[in-house]
Parts: C-alpha cells; structure tokens; sequence
C-alpha cells in the first residue's frame, strides 16, 4: 500500500513537471507573441502616418499641376491681383476720412 502511494505520487510530481514546463514554454510563447503584436501595432500606426503624408503630398501634387497656368493666364492672373490690390487700397483711402 504504501508503494502504491509512492508511486502515484511520484507519477502526480512528474506530470506537475511536465505541466509547469509546458505552461512556462506557453507563457513563454505568449509573452513573445505579445511583443510582436505591440511591435506591429506601432508599425502600423508608423505606416499610417506615413501614407497620410504621401496622401497630402499627391492631393498637394495634383492641385499644383492643375494651377499651374500658361504665360498668359499668369500675366492675367497678375494684372487681376494688381487691380484687386487697387480696389483695396482704394477702400482704405476712403475708410481714413
């Protein structure tokens, strides 16, 4: 009876071994597993900046090329600011008296 006892316990202590080293194997594993998602996470939001400048810089891109003028838009462009620029300087005169 009493190597009975024996042995069971002795199978009960080695599968306890065996079930605390595979836990800490898991654990070991989860812990990796978490670092890696943080560090894909914040990979993430890097990237998610980044497209978000390129995005800015293509919308910036396109407005650019479809402003740009010819010489002569730019020369009407110039002479509407130079006349507007009139206009408002007339409006100042006429607002000091």
């Amino acid at each position: 009876m009493a190597a009975d006892l024996q042995q069971q316990i002795e199978r009960v202590r080695a599968k306890s071994r065996v079930l605390s080293e595979k836990y800490l194997a898991l654990r070991r594993s989860y812990d990796e597993l978490r670092n890696e998602n943080t560090d894909l996470k914040a990979q993430i939001i890097a990237r998610d900046g980044d497209l978000e400048k390129l995005r800015l810089q293509v919308e910036y891109l396109t407005v650019a090329s479809t402003v740009r003028h010819s010489q002569g838009d730019l020369a009407a462009t110039r002479a509407t600011i130079a006349e507007l620029i009139r206009e408002i300087d007339s409006c100042i005169e006429d607002l000091k008296e």
